[in-house]
């Protein structure tokens, strides 16, 4: 199951959805009914499994477009059982020890005992997530025994099973086991582990700006919003079309380098909405125009650049933040 929430991690809902069915993906998780909905709409006729629990008084809508259900608390599964007119394809989400959102494990028998025995419900699957799958091992590995007292006991009545996500099907291949397993993969599909190691991925993104302006300073000059930044030496400093309201955060200032022509240079001075400005150095090739790589696979001159994982170690997150936010109307040019 090809995790694609949040317009799949900042890549493109609809193109990537559309690539990976391509490539024989037949399963699709999204956060919302709405982008769902956007999957159908653009031709999509995987199976698509709404991962959080969509407001009761739009449940209809999820069968009439052949969307999965998951079912996360008891009024949840009594809203289904009430309104399913139409074949409701459902998966129970229990909570063995993530806290967001799941049936408590002493009710999930008796849920999905219910959905079962309903005439329009399907238990298209039996599911759980997993909180330390990056951090903690031990704690998962409690969890998915108590994930598997529940399957042994009601697992029968599914279609599949699943609890794993990238880090988990990393770490913990005991996690598919079952039989009618399922893994869902989130960001290991865009080129990234979660860990230190990459596991040998390849990013999937690369994020281009431009070089808008070039000039010489002089030692003492300042840069950027709260003089953050002096120039110790006469050097040269390149302005760059893109700020944090384009997905280059501002606690980025002062952290990071990017790319540019094959070469790292530093971020310096404050990062604005919509530009940042690098230490280049006086003795350089850098012209107006050029390609700046922000993060990503630098290929066009043999050399890597940053990446979303350091980004993310810069800007005091994961890399998942980073994709995500990089917002709409930064334009995609996908490559095959």
């Amino acid at each position: 199951m090809a995790i694609v929430k949040s317009d799949a991690y900042g890549h493109g809902i609809l193109r990537t959805a559309r690539t990976l069915a391509q490539h024989g993906v037949r399963w699709f998780g999204v956060a919302t009914t709405a982008e769902g909905l956007l999957l159908r709409e653009g031709g999509i006729e995987e199976r698509i499994l709404v991962l959080t629990a969509p407001p009761v008084k739009h449940l209809h809508v999820l069968p009439e477009h052949e969307l999965e259900v998951t079912v996360s608390f008891p009024e949840i599964a009594d809203a289904v059982l009430e309104c399913a007119t139409n074949t409701f394809r459902v998966h129970v989400k229990v909570d063995t020890g993530m806290g967001r959102i799941g049936i408590a494990p002493g009710q999930a028998e008796q849920i999905v005992t219910r959905l079962d025995r309903a005439p329009h419900v399907k238990i298209a699957g039996l599911w759980t997530h997993l909180a330390t799958a990056y951090s903690d091992a031990g704690f998962a590995h409690e969890q998915l025994e108590r994930f598997d007292h529940i399957v042994a006991k009601v697992g029968d009545a599914a279609e599949t099973i699943h609890a794993t996500a990238t880090g988990s099907i990393l770490r913990f291949p005991e996690a598919t086991s079952w039989d009618r397993s399922i893994a869902r993969a989130g960001i290991g599909f865009y080129g990234y582990a979660g860990f230190a190691e990459d596991y040998g991925l390849r990013p999937a993104m690369t994020l281009y700006s431009k070089v808008t302006h070039l000039k010489k300073v002089t030692a003492g000059t300042n840069i950027s919003y709260g003089r953050t930044w002096t120039a110790d030496r006469t050097t040269s400093i390149a302005t760059v079309g893109a700020g944090y309201a384009d997905g280059y955060p501002r606690i980025l200032s002062n952290r990071a380098f990017v790319s540019i022509r094959g070469e790292r240079y530093p971020v310096v001075g404050t990062v604005c909405m919509n530009m940042f400005m690098v230490d280049t150095g006086l003795e350089h090739n850098i012209a107006v125009g050029d390609d700046v790589m922000l993060f990503g696979a630098e290929e066009k001159h043999g050399k890597t650049g940053p990446d979303a994982r350091d980004l993310a170690t810069w800007a005091e997150t994961i890399s998942h933040e980073i994709l995500a936010g990089v917002p709409a109307h930064v334009p995609r040019i996908y490559i095959h």
